[in-house]
């Protein structure tokens, strides 16, 4: 052993102290570090988007009167981002699988039984109006079982459905009402109403800017009605999308405006 030169075993526990074990790393190569950016920016939640340069079309799912509130919608949407749209959808038969496959960006109503993909949150809860045209006889004097189960209704429902959950309501009163009319929207129904004497159930805080709109009367039903809680749901691949997620806000802002101008 030269002098000076340690013996194997002290360099080997003073490389191991000053930890130099092995031979020096080269210096990762350009495609690595793209690798690792490329996985941080996956796992680093989105920075908030330039809403003033965004051009984009939201496909949104919705009863037919649940869109009387899209102008609403539309206007705090361009507020914020000019160049925004809305496409309003009708009922499909598999709601679920157009959020799935991205037919749909967002489905707003009562949302049944949802699978675990999809993200769902409740909005505010509504309850039926019972709706009838200015002057009709029932506006007249209280509102009773008997005298809403004499009136001639006329029914929305997409399926063409003559009983519904105010039947279940009637029924319990030894009552039964009858439908002269059945229609697939609830806009066609209270076209009806606004021209006929036939009784129609409308949604009240979503239906309002229709039912105003059309000049009718809406009365509190004279027995419990279950309540509709009125929801947004989206698949969860939108979580990360900060578009999406301004999009949901601006619906939750509008809805709770909806709420509080009915109270």
């Amino acid at each position: 052993m030269e002098q000076g030169e340690q013996p194997a075993g002290e360099q080997y526990r003073a490389d191991r102290v000053e930890g130099r074990l092995g031979p020096a790393r080269p210096p990762p190569r350009p495609e690595v570090h793209a690798l690792v950016e490329r996985a941080q920016a996956v796992f680093t939640p989105p920075g908030p988007p330039d809403l003033s340069r965004i051009e984009r079309t939201f496909a949104i799912l919705a009863e037919d009167v649940a869109i009387s509130f899209g102008p609403e919608l539309l206007t705090r949407l361009q507020t914020d981002a000019p160049n925004v749209a809305l496409r309003f959808l009708g009922e499909a038969p598999s709601l679920d699988r157009m959020l799935r496959d991205g037919d749909a960006d967002l489905d707003i109503g009562v949302i049944h039984a949802p699978p675990p993909e999809i993200r769902v949150e409740p909005l505010f809860t509504d309850r039926m109006a019972v709706v009838v045209r200015a002057g009709h006889p029932l506006t007249l004097g209280r509102l009773t079982s008997e005298r809403l189960a004499a009136a001639a209704h006329v029914s929305a429902s997409r399926r063409g459905r003559l009983s519904g959950p105010i039947d279940a309501a009637l029924a319990e009163h030894g009552l039964r009402r009858q439908v002269a009319m059945a229609v697939p929207t609830y806009a066609a129904a209270v076209l009806v109403c606004a021209r006929t004497d036939l009784v129609g159930l409308l949604p009240a805080r979503v239906g309002r800017h229709t039912r105003d709109t059309l000049g009718l009367v809406a009365l509190d039903p004279p027995m419990d009605l279950p309540p509709l809680e009125i929801s947004q749901a989206w698949h969860q691949r939108y979580d990360a999308d900060g578009a999406h997620n301004w999009l949901r806000a601006c619906v939750r802002e509008v809805a709770g405006i909806l709420s509080e101008e009915d109270r």
